[in-house]
């Protein structure tokens, strides 16, 4: 069974590293995020904002388009939360 997965933005990123807020993608039961934040020279990270609210705005729509609820994505970061606990 594929574990279920949302974005997220972390609220504790520094957005001057990227240049704005870099979402992350959460799995269910599994501990940590996972920044889209390029991979390999030459790639860049994904920003989604430069203001926390207006990135937490583009997780929320890009979620829905992948059929993710806000009340599934909040489930999908709490049992994240508990997996990280459970270690």
């Amino acid at each position: 069974m594929v574990a279920r997965s949302c974005y997220y933005i972390s609220p504790t990123q520094d957005p001057a590293v990227h240049g704005g807020f870099v979402p992350s993608i959460i799995y269910e039961n599994e501990d940590g995020h996972f920044p889209l934040v390029g991979n390999g020279e030459g790639s860049a990270p994904y920003v989604w904002g430069n203001t926390l609210e207006e990135a937490e705005e583009v997780a929320k729509s890009a979620n829905a388009r992948r059929g993710v609820s806000e009340e599934e994505a909040n489930e999908i970061l709490l049992l994240s939360f508990r997996a990280a606990n459970l270690q």
